[in-house]
């Protein structure tokens, strides 16, 4: 049991691993990059500032010196700097961390409460009308965008009862932040 749970831990650093070296490549090989960005932002390119940005944000060294320079500041918590904030990324993380905890626990209650009774219920009466209904709208769960989906359920909360939960970075009980947090849940539960 232990070398199995080795060699899978292995794999899933090897999966990680690959994953991060072929996104990491691709956004180096498409056209532009942040320094283009954000001078197309301010509107203007002056070429020695803009060298110089590159040159700071280690822009112009190989790519794989890049690779290394990230993943060695990935291993140390360093996950940079946001321009929009000028803030380090990290203290833009942190914050959201509980809400997105919440959700997600939300969610997956929200999935488990709908999903096995249902699933149960289709795999007893198996090519019946029912399972038919359930398997459709399971297809449609899985093939509707998530956006597109909360967007229903905030118009039919609206339909139901005339408002929608607003929004509240503390809740009171634990009722209000069900309530609160109940259409996003909704929206990424009913997927799963």
């Amino acid at each position: 049991m232990g070398a199995y749970l080795a060699r899978r831990f292995l794999l899933m650093l090897l999966t990680l691993f690959g994953i991060s070296v072929i996104i990491f490549v691709l956004l180096r090989i498409v056209p532009g990059n942040i320094v283009d960005i954000l001078f197309d932002a301010a509107g203007f390119v002056n070429p020695a500032e803009k060298a110089q940005i590159e040159r700071d944000l280690g822009l112009d060294q190989p790519v794989a010196v890049q690779y290394a320079s990230w993943i060695g500041g990935l291993l140390k918590g360093d996950l940079g700097y946001s321009y929009i904030s000028e803030k380090p990324a990290l203290a833009e993380i942190l914050p959201r961390i509980p809400i997105t905890a919440r959700l997600a626990g939300l969610a997956l209650g929200f999935s488990i409460l709908f999903g096995v009774p249902l699933g149960v219920i289709s795999a007893v009466r198996q090519n019946s009308g029912i399972d038919y209904l359930l398997r459709v709208i399971s297809l449609s769960g899985l093939s509707m965008p998530a956006f597109w989906l909360g967007l229903l359920i905030l118009m039919g909360f609206v339909a139901e009862f005339g408002t929608i939960p607003i929004y509240d970075a503390a809740p009171k009980t634990i009722w209000e932040a069900v309530l609160i947090y109940s259409v996003p849940a909704a929206a990424v539960g009913f997927r799963s």
